[in-house]
């Protein structure tokens, strides 16, 4: 899925970092997403929340750490996370992740800790406005 998203990406010229914020998010979110209405649709919300704050912080810490460790051993060198734009991008995603987890629990604790399809709207089009934002960014740069 990588390598192919990775191609399409290049063919259409869209960087490899959105690629991984569109498609390759998308693709490894639908197995949690099913996961989640499952449980949600048995009246445990609090079952689904906890699935899609947990699974992102196990792709955070070990999605990321763990073939960052296992490189590590077999090259014995760091990996390079941005090879030409420096820490920029990962900052700005990092911000990005800090605003929306913010945003998230400020929606929820406004809500009564309630999900409703309004809740729902809303962050789904915090989604739309992430993916937008990200698109726009090297536009806007320049890039």
């Amino acid at each position: 899925m990588v390598q192919g998203a990775d191609q399409i990406g290049c063919i259409l010229k869209i960087s490899p970092a959105l690629m991984g914020i569109v498609v390759l998010a998308a693709g490894t979110s639908v197995p949690d997403t099913i996961a989640s209405v499952i449980v949600a649709k048995d009246g445990e919300g609090d079952m689904a929340v906890s699935n899609a704050i947990g699974s992102n912080v196990f792709d955070i810490l070990l999605g990321l750490g763990l073939p960052w460790l296992i490189s590590n051993f077999v090259y014995g060198k760091p990996v390079a996370v941005s090879k030409s734009d420096g820490a920029g991008p990962v900052v700005f995603a990092l911000f990005q992740l800090i605003i929306i987890l913010v945003a998230v629990m400020g929606i929820l604790k406004f809500k009564n800790w309630q999900l409703s399809p309004k809740t729902g709207y809303v962050l789904v089009s915090l989604h739309v406005l992430y993916i937008t934002v990200n698109i726009l960014k090297p536009i806007i740069e320049g890039n």
